[in-house]
């Protein structure tokens, strides 16, 4: 099994695997915590992080908080609509709160929309903290496209590298990725899996995607496709 250093910050949960015993001890659990640099705009963010375990309660309350400026929203895409909640003030006032508890799990991507204006005051370049879990052992990807076509995705554990050979993703001839310029508001170049003119093995054109720690991408794959993780750590 590949096993590789976590590069967030984690604090082991069992502090006995530090100890200097006869026998190697592990933890069972992994805690960590991410930082994703806010713009405003649009940005394509991603939870690698499972809220308490379960995987059943990482929702924008849970996962977000009560960080974000007030009227921000996340959008999640299940291949053919956008589910959509909103971090806004109740009519008349009181304390904002998320109106959706759609689901931010790790495996997704999703799209974090930040108002004009937000990012000013106690806000000004703050960053997204999320905390949680770390899934481990052989982690599928549940979010790709079941028969290929556009997916809002990401890694299920935070790690940063090319898709192909750090985050396991085995490609498609003319598979496609779409990464997000946050500060330009606009998309990358693409970068396709295709074969050269003239013949030879299939390469990422013009590089293999670089896929940091946080964010989510567009995936569009030509075919049913699977992505699976496998991740340990010790």
């Amino acid at each position: 099994m590949r096993t590789k250093v976590l590069i967030c910050a984690a604090a082991l949960a069992a502090a006995s695997a530090f100890t200097s015993m006869a026998q190697n001890v592990y933890s069972l659990n992994v805690v960590g915590y991410i930082n994703i640099p806010l713009v405003e705009g649009f940005q394509l963010i991603a939870n690698q992080l499972d809220f308490d375990g379960t995987g059943t309660n990482n929702t924008p309350a849970n996962v977000l908080g009560a960080s974000l400026p007030v009227n921000s929203s996340v959008f999640t895409w299940n291949g053919a609509t956008y589910s959509e909640s909103s971090y806004v003030a109740p009519k008349g006032g009181g304390t904002p709160a998320w109106n959706n508890a759609i689901s931010l799990s790790p495996g997704q991507g999703a799209w974090l929309s930040i108002p004009k204006g937000g990012l000013t005051g106690s806000l000004s370049a703050s960053n997204l903290t999320t905390v949680g879990q770390v899934n481990q052992g052989t982690l599928v990807n549940n979010y790709v496209a079941p028969a290929g076509g556009f997916s809002l995705v990401s890694s299920m554990v935070p790690i940063a590298g090319g898709l192909q050979t750090v985050l396991m993703y085995t490609p498609q001839v003319k598979d496609a990725v779409y990464q997000w310029n946050a500060p330009a508001q606009a998309y990358f170049a693409s970068k396709s899996f295709v074969t050269p003119k003239g013949g030879g093995a299939a390469a990422w054109s013009p590089s293999e995607p670089a896929i940091a720690v946080g964010e989510g991408f567009w995936l569009d794959s030509v075919a049913k496709a699977t992505w699976t993780n496998v991740f340990t750590v010790q």
